[in-house]
């Protein structure tokens, strides 16, 4: 499922600290409100970050930086 954000909605690159590497969970037993956001390779036991999200989010705000590249001024796409 594609999400629509607002650049704004992913806030400060510096102010985000990396989720504790005891929320991981294998992907397949990721429920909702958590990150889905795969550690290292994508395959049929993959782990996911699994920090705590809000608003039906599919990345928690640290992975949501990483996810989406801010536009640069006189970018054209």
């Amino acid at each position: 499922m594609n999400q629509l954000v607002r650049m704004s909605q992913i806030g400060d690159a510096e102010g985000v600290q990396e989720p504790s590497a005891d929320l991981r969970v294998p992907f397949a037993q990721s429920g909702a409100f958590v990150c889905k956001y795969i550690i290292g390779e994508p395959n049929d036991r993959a782990i996911c970050c699994g920090a705590p999200v809000s608003d039906g989010k599919s990345w928690c705000a640290f992975h949501r930086r990483i996810v989406f590249e801010p536009t640069r001024p006189g970018r054209i796409r």
